[in-house]
Formats: C-alpha cells, structure tokens, sequence
C-alpha cells in the first residue's frame, strides 16, 4: 500500500520538474488565450508550493482551501484549452462581479468604497463594463456558473464530490470544523488548535493536487506544443504507481 510519506515525495518530485518543463514554453505574450492559460498555470504551480509549505508548517487546516482554488484554477484551464471561446464567458462573469461591486460601492458610499463612491470616472467605469457585456453577450456569449464549467470540462463527478468536499472547508462548513478542531473519545471531548492531519487524508489532499497539477501541465504543454511528451509521460507512470499502490 502506497504511504503519505510516498506520495509527498512524489508530490515534490512533481512540482520540481513541472517548473523546470514551465522554463521551456514558448507562448506568444500578446494573444490573449496565451495570456490567460499561462496565468492560471502560473498560479497552479504557486498554489501547489504553497500545499508543501502549509504541510510542513504544519496548517493542514489550510490545505483544502488552497485545494479549491487550484481546481477551480484547473477547470477553467481545462475550458479554455480546449474552447478559447470560453475566455468570454469569463470576461462576461468577471465583468458582471466589477459592476456588482462599483454599483453598490456608489449606492451605499460607506467607509469600505469611500475611494470608489468618490472617483469622478466611476459612472464611466460602470458604462465600459456594461458595454462589454451586451457586446459579447450579443455575439451569443453568456456567463457560466461554476457547476456549468465542471459539466463543460467533463467533470461533473468532480464537482459533486471533491468540489463539494473542499468548499465544505472553505466555508468552515461544521463537517469540515468536526475533522479540523474536535477530538471526541468514548468518554470526552475536546478542541484543538494545528491538529495534526490524519495521515489518509494527507494522501488523499495530496493526491489530488499531484493529479490537478500533472493534468494542468499535460494541458498547457499540449496547447503550446513544446514538444515534452515523453518527460510527462514519465511523471504520469510514477503517479500511476502510487495511485495504483494505493488502491
């Protein structure tokens, strides 16, 4: 059986060549879809260091949260890869927040907006982000909520478990403060502070950003055609062995 400790190596080992491969890619900086897929790449790669060092530091209560980010990081990869039609759909949602929050920040005009209620060139702002909303919605783009990006990757089973699981400790759900702080023995109960991580969820917590990780680089790398095949393939054969000697 496959060991937390095993998979934390490879998990290292991982991240180490990922960003040894991340110094070959060519884009081209100027195309947008470049610009978007490298960025969301950029931040997988800085959320997945960040695993190692919530779980070295020993914050394990951190590490689904930062989990979240990196698939939700991952499936809009995923989408744009595979449709860069799909990067208006995001303008059109990213827009859509930028206006929810300038309208109230105008309305209300409380201490938190105060900058942003007082900008002479805010109604401005408002009409820009509008204009571009009709524009793409007019040309038969839409927003997507987050169950819609799931189905369109493929990952509706991601989205109804690991998804589900992991917002359930970003909202410090009670099943995920159960797990993160209480200890309950047959005859007492108490609370803890950096409890310490059992070690099937650490294999589990780490074997999901190992696969996540591996995925994105396989994305990217396919997008830009840089030529890495056989390098990947042997990251996939050394996961494949601790998935399979896990199993």
């Amino acid at each position: 059986m496959c060991t937390a400790k095993e998979t934390l190596v490879y998990f290292e080992k991982e991240l180490e060549e990922v960003m040894s491969l991340a110094t070959e890619l060519k884009f081209d900086s100027s195309h947008a879809l470049h610009q978007h897929v490298i960025s969301l790449y950029a931040s997988i790669i800085e959320f997945s260091s960040t695993l190692k060092d919530l779980y070295q530091s020993g914050h394990h209560s951190a590490i689904p949260i930062i989990l979240r980010s990196i698939l939700e990081a991952f499936v809009d990869l995923k989408n744009l890869c595979k449709d860069p039609k799909y990067g208006y759909s995001l303008t059109i949602n990213s827009n859509k927040e930028s206006l929810k929050f300038l309208k109230a920040a105008k309305d209300n005009q409380d201490v938190y907006a105060e900058l942003v209620a007082h900008d002479p060139d805010v109604d401005q702002h408002i009409n820009d982000f509008e204009k571009e909303v009709n524009s793409l919605k007019n040309k038969g783009n839409k927003g997507v909520s987050i169950k819609d990006k799931f189905e369109k990757g493929g990952m509706a089973y991601e989205y109804q478990i690991i998804y589900s699981m992991l917002c359930a400790a970003t909202h410090n759900d009670i099943r995920a403060l159960r797990t993160r702080h209480m200890v309950i023995n047959e005859d007492s109960f108490s609370l803890e502070i950096f409890k310490k991580e059992d070690v099937d969820t650490i294999y589990e917590s780490f074997g999901i950003a190992s696969e996540l990780l591996l995925r994105a680089t396989d994305e990217v790398h396919g997008l830009l055609n840089s030529g890495m095949e056989n390098k990947l393939k042997v990251l996939r054969d050394d996961l494949n062995k601790i998935i399979n000697n896990g199993n």
